[in-house]
């Protein structure tokens, strides 16, 4: 193939199936992992595709998270004699695994592909357990990026919302997307664990508000890469059993 794939996890997908040596194009959320995709050209931001972006490849296949767009153009990339499928890109453990099995279809890679789904399957069961007898749910905050005082913050709708869910979290804020936030508002919330998805912030907090917070207090801020903790990638076994780890002080068996 000459593949061009559309979706940090998408590309994380392809790769993990063997696939590195055929992808000739990625798109800007392709960040993992980074000694792979940093010398492959990019195609632009896979919300925001150009059309130039894709075509001037030459692709014979493209594999694109099903939220791609504009929609409209890459509907019309088979009149190019490009083989173009759409791959499920949810929120969910399910659609995880539908989407390792449809990249690993359209590759040819269906063996891998369950391989991959059985693993994962079997280390989040595990993690089940555990998650399923926890008494206390932590408040936790996880927060995309900060400037200027103000700080943009996961909803519950969010894929990190849906994983700090997941991992047997209560999301500090009631609204569904992202959304700015003043550090105020976080005083207000007192979030137990806060989860930044930049290092830099999260380790240039000197004399910040937010550490007066429970989470502050009980040096309970961490950083958690975004693609990670969002992606629901073939990485979501580690992504969850990482998250968990987080908001429990790393005081479950499996943490050690």
């Amino acid at each position: 193939h000459k593949l061009v794939t559309v979706g940090g996890s998408i590309t994380e997908t392809a790769i993990a199936l063997g696939h590195e040596s055929d992808l000739i194009g990625v798109d800007l959320s392709s960040i993992y992992p980074k000694k792979i995709v940093k010398d492959i050209p990019k195609i632009g931001y896979w919300l925001q595709l150009p059309k130039e972006g894709i075509l001037s490849l030459k692709p014979s296949l493209v594999l694109a998270s099903e939220r791609s767009k504009p929609k409209k153009f890459l509907t019309v990339l088979p009149s190019y004699g490009i083989a173009t499928h759409f791959i499920s890109d949810g929120a969910s453990i399910a659609s995880a695994k539908k989407k390792i099995m449809q990249v690993g279809l359209a590759l040819d890679e269906k063996e891998k592909a369950q391989t991959i789904i059985n693993r994962i399957e079997k280390n989040i069961s595990i993690l089940d357990t555990h998650i399923s007898k926890l008494t206390k749910k932590p408040k936790v905050l996880f927060i995309l990026n900060r400037r200027n005082g103000m700080m943009i913050a996961a909803g519950q709708e969010t894929k990190a919302g849906k994983m700090i869910a997941l991992a047997g979290g209560i999301n500090a804020v009631a609204f569904k997307q992202f959304t700015t936030i003043s550090e105020e508002s976080i005083l207000k919330m007192n979030p137990d664990v806060i989860i930044f998805s930049n290092k830099k912030n999260k380790d240039n907090l000197k004399d910040h508000s937010i550490l007066a917070t429970s989470a502050g207090i009980n040096k309970q801020i961490f950083s958690m890469d975004m693609l990670l903790i969002s992606g629901f990638t073939v990485r979501i076994d580690e992504a969850l059993s990482s998250l968990t780890c987080m908001l429990n002080k790393n005081e479950l068996t499996f943490c050690k």
